[in-house]
């Protein structure tokens, strides 16, 4: 079998990217602790669009179907998650983690409210980090290794715009051209995908406007909860000691 692997990228982070790596720690904790329950943490936790509840919109985002999705969702995890953490600061990253993964999760119980098949899994949270990553990190480069079976065969890389595409467009095109609607019989489900996406796209671009990206490239640390959503506290004590009204 062969497959495309996203290893790594060219973006390096500032600060320890804890929230990232709880994250992590804590969709393999749940997965290791209901390894044995085998479907039955599915049904218990998965968000069925015919019949939700409150908590399953967040229990089901740290329940996976298998140890392959696991694997797959946490290794996006790690190579988009740390830089986003880096410039929004672990607060505003966690937000966005969550409300990402609920506008996806809601989308798809709204347009699919008589289907009894449970969604599980972070993709939806973890496509909108992917989003925010594709504005925020636009002229990054991503390496891409060519996998048989298990085995690297070659790497390639790539602008993230490319790699992104390749694995969110289709997504993304679907969850806005069939409004959400999810086909019969399970499989993927692209809605929490794209929702999840865009949301990430959508508030990268507003963190821009916001002057995130340029308080990101022009000062070395950011604040410790909130990343560059502030401006650092050195870089205005700085502006006060040279104004010429100070």
């Amino acid at each position: 079998m062969i497959w495309l692997l996203p290893w790594d990228e060219d973006a390096s982070v500032r600060h320890l990217p804890w929230a990232t790596w709880t994250l992590i720690f804590l969709n393999c904790l749940a997965f290791l602790f209901f390894a044995g329950s085998g479907d039955a943490w599915v049904d218990s936790w998965g968000l069925v669009p015919a019949h939700p509840h409150w908590y399953h919109y967040l229990g089901s985002s740290f329940a996976h179907a298998g140890l392959w999705h696991l694997v797959g969702n946490m290794l996006f995890l790690v190579v988009f998650g740390d830089n986003v953490e880096d410039a929004f600061g672990p607060l505003p990253f966690l937000l966005l983690y969550f409300v990402g993964g609920f506008v996806g999760d809601y989308w798809t119980v709204h347009a699919n409210a008589a289907s009894t098949i449970p969604s599980v899994g972070a993709s939806g949270c973890i496509a909108t980090i992917a989003g925010a990553y594709g504005v925020l990190f636009f002229g990054s480069t991503i390496g891409v290794r060519l996998m048989f079976v298990l085995f690297p065969v070659k790497t390639f890389h790539l602008g993230a715009p490319w790699v992104l595409a390749f694995w969110f467009g289709a997504d993304v095109f679907r969850t806005f051209a069939f409004h959400g609607v999810l086909p019969d019989g399970g499989g993927v489900n692209y809605v929490a995908h794209g929702a999840g996406f865009a949301v990430g796209a959508a508030v990268a671009m507003f963190s821009l406007l916001c002057g995130v990206g340029r308080r990101y490239h022009g000062t070395e640390q950011g604040h410790a909860w909130l990343g560059y959503w502030v401006e650092p506290q050195r870089t205005r004590r700085s502006a006060l000691r040279k104004s010429p009204l100070g």
